[in-house]
């Protein structure tokens, strides 16, 4: 018998969970859209449940990306993407779980911005950027976009308390994921976002992100920052 590849076989295994789990965000939502018609005590409880598997979905994503990454399987896919419509529809598909959480969403874009990117990257950077920016906000967000020179900022920013400062500043890949276990984190999601950015490189510049305070709401603020490709 072959021995087998325990690498691989994660690989296959974070894939199948991965669809299963979408499979089971398409119910919930369902659920939600119908305790919004006769409410019931049932709806955080629902609301719950969906916040906290769309966590481990964003976390088998990461993983998922990271394997691909080191394993040198990942080849992104680059092309021009109009920025608003990708900000819209994230915020469209998850339009209601913010709708449950009393949170306003604002989307700031230019509708003609159009840059070159991985869409599926980027997509799923909002999806964990945003999915904790819900649960940590008061009752507002801001998704915003804007070309400054050869370079793309997106942001993320809340009227919420704000990131620690620990956290604050550009994040570095070589950094990689610092685990605090008494706190239950190990950075996967922030060392993700920070290796999307890599990923997006020209000319010698390439992409990063950042945490800063005090934005736009007046609490924390989640930049991306993206260089021009040759082919934008």
């Amino acid at each position: 018998m072959s021995k087998l590849d325990f690498s691989t076989v994660l690989a296959i295994s974070i894939h199948d969970m991965k669809n299963s789990l979408n499979l089971l965000l398409g119910s919930l939502d369902d659920l939600m859209r119908r305790e919004e018609q006769r409410p019931s005590m049932d709806a955080e409880r629902l609301a719950m449940l969906r916040y906290e598997a769309r966590r481990v979905n964003d976390t088998l994503i990461q993983l998922l990306a990271l394997y691909r990454s080191v394993k040198g399987l990942y080849q992104p896919r680059f092309m021009p993407v109009p920025i608003h419509d990708l900000l819209e529809e994230y915020w469209l598909n998850n339009k209601v779980l913010m709708d449950h959480r009393g949170v306003e969403c604002l989307v700031q874009c230019d509708t003609d911005l159009v840059w070159t990117l991985d869409r599926y990257l980027v997509n799923s950077l909002l999806e964990n950027v945003v999915n904790n920016t819900v649960r940590y906000t008061r009752h507002k967000i801001c998704m915003s976009a804007r070309a400054e020179g050869d370079w793309l900022l997106v942001q993320v920013t809340d009227d919420g308390p704000g990131f620690p400062s620990a956290m604050l500043g550009r994040q570095a890949i070589r950094d990689g994921a610092q685990l605090d276990p008494q706190q239950g984190r190990t950075g996967l999601g922030l060392y993700f976002c920070a290796l999307v950015a890599d990923m997006h490189g020209g000319d010698g510049e390439r992409g990063y992100v950042e945490l800063s305070n005090g934005g736009e709401l007046g609490g924390g603020c989640f930049t991306l920052q993206l260089p021009r490709l040759s082919s934008n």
